[in-house]
């Protein structure tokens, strides 16, 4: 484990995304599916797949992140400590809070406020993720 995966897992923090699209996460989600499933169905073998690839939906379009917390808007899906979260994505998650906040900003290295900002992104992202899964032309 990095520096970061251990930093952010020590403790239990939410990983949300939308409400409002519960059911269509679920639906592209593997886990939650029966049966034998391809990934042109489920593309994301995992929810945190799916809000990984959420955040980076939010970065590459230009999106900032979501102004109201989280926990105002999601649902939490899994806990820091309930999922293995990959070295990679945590030291990215680290990378993209210093880059929003600042390299100076107090709160720059607390693990709740990179989760925070990582889920305000995907909350950004979801929705464009969710509409393009949903087109018939893909």
């Amino acid at each position: 484990m990095t520096f970061f995966t251990t930093y952010l897992s020590a403790q239990s923090h939410a990983l949300r995304l939308p409400e409002d699209s519960r059911e269509d996460t679920e639906r592209f989600v593997r886990q939650h599916q029966k049966g034998v499933i391809t990934a042109e169905r489920a593309p994301f073998n995992r929810q945190l797949d799916l809000w990984a690839f959420s955040i980076a939906t939010a970065i590459a379009q230009g999106s900032g992140p979501l102004d109201d917390p989280s926990s105002q808007w999601g649902r939490r899906f899994v806990t820091t400590k309930d999922v293995q979260m990959p070295d990679d994505l945590c030291d990215l998650l680290a990378v993209i809070a210093m880059d929003h906040l600042g390299i100076d900003h107090p709160k720059v290295d607390d693990p709740a406020e990179i989760i925070e900002i990582a889920n305000r992104f995907a909350g950004a992202g979801c929705p464009t993720v969710i509409k393009n899964l949903k087109d018939p032309d893909l």
